[in-house]
This record gives C-alpha cells, structure tokens and sequence, in this order.
C-alpha cells in the first residue's frame, strides 16, 4: 500500500497532528488523530495507532482480531496502524 502524507478529508481539516494514509480496506484518505476511535469515512474501518516504539504491541492487537483486519507500517517513522471492522 502507498502512504499518502500529504493527503486530507475532504469533510474536515485534520489537525497538524494526523497521520494522513490510504485506508487498506477501501483506499478512502483518511487522518487518524488519535490513539482509536477514529473511522473511515469509506468504509467504517476503525483505526488504532501505534507509536514507533509499540510495534510488538500492534502486533500482538492484530493477532487477537478476527474479523477483518489490516496492519500498516507507517513511513517517516511514525508508527503502525491497525485498521479493523
């Protein structure tokens, strides 16, 4: 999946804060604001952010899902998301 930094919702402006990305469920761009709870506007994926240093941990989060899932490496070192239903 291509990681799009630059990237904004088109209903709201994300604060300077957000890691802007592709959804890997639907490809809707998407900003993640927070540690979770925030969702795609495509899709209704949840996301959950992970800091550089949690990458076990984000790991370990999408080992215990079992619906349908998604793991991303975020460039720039900003961490991982795990994308879930």
């Amino acid at each position: 999946m291509k990681l799009t930094v630059n990237a904004e919702r088109a209903d709201e402006q994300p604060s300077e804060d957000a890691v802007r990305f592709a959804c890997p469920e639907c490809g809707a761009v998407v900003a993640v604001t927070q540690v979770q709870g925030d969702r795609c506007p495509g899709c209704n994926f949840e996301f959950n952010w992970f800091g550089p240093g949690e990458e076990r941990t984000a790991r370990d989060y999408f080992a215990v899902l079992t619906r349908r899932k998604h793991h991303v490496s975020l460039a720039s070192g900003l961490g991982y998301i795990v994308a879930h239903e």
